[in-house]
C-alpha cells in the first residue's frame, strides 16, 4: 500500500542513499564527485534540520521531499526506477494541501525539474549562482 508520511529521522541513511542516486542521475551537468564531496554538508543542512515527507510503498521509500521551517523545499527526489509515474506530483499536491506558500531552487540546466515545477504552479522569481559549484539556479515560488 502506498502513502505519504512524515519520516522518522532513523531512516536518514535510506534518504541519503536515495538522494545521492537521484541527484547524480538528474544533475549530470555537475561534476560527479561534487555530490560525494558534499554528502555530509547536504545531510547536515538539508536532511537533518528539515521535515521529510516520504512517499512509501510497503515501507519502502520511493520518494521524499524536504521542507524547512520557512517553507523552502530543500529537494524532491524520486527513485529513478519510479520516476515519471506521478509520485512527484503526489508529493507536491500533498505539500500544497499543508502549506499556503512554498519556495524551491532549481538548477537552470535541469530542464526536467524546471518543467515539472512550472507545471506544478511554481513561478520563477529570481536567479542566483550556487555557492559551491557556481551553477545558475532559479528561485521559484508557489502561492495558494
Amino acid at each position: 500500500m502506498e502513502h505519504i508520511k512524515l519520516l522518522d529521522k532513523s531512516r536518514n541513511y535510506e534518504v541519503m542513499d536515495l538522494w545521492l542516486r537521484t541527484t547524480t542521475k538528474d544533475n549530470s551537468f555537475v561534476e560527479p564527485d561534487f555530490w560525494q564531496t558534499h554528502y555530509d554538508l547536504i545531510k547536515k543542512q538539508y536532511i537533518n534540520g528539515n521535515d521529510i515527507f516520504a512517499y512509501m510503498e510497503d515501507d519502502k521509500i520511493l520518494a521524499f521531499v524536504c521542507v524547512s521551517d520557512d517553507n523552502r523545499i530543500a529537494g524532491l527526489f524520486v527513485d529513478p526506477a519510479y520516476q515519471n509515474i506521478g509520485i512527484g506530483k503526489k508529493l507536491i499536491d500533498f505539500l500544497k494541501s499543508e502549506y499556503s506558500l512554498l519556495h524551491i531552487e532549481i538548477y537552470a540546466k535541469n530542464r526536467k525539474a524546471l518543467s515539472f515545477s512550472t507545471k506544478s504552479g511554481f513561478l520563477i522569481d529570481g536567479a542566483k549562482r550556487h555557492p559551491y559549484n557556481n551553477e545558475v539556479m532559479y528561485t521559484m515560488i508557489w502561492r495558494e
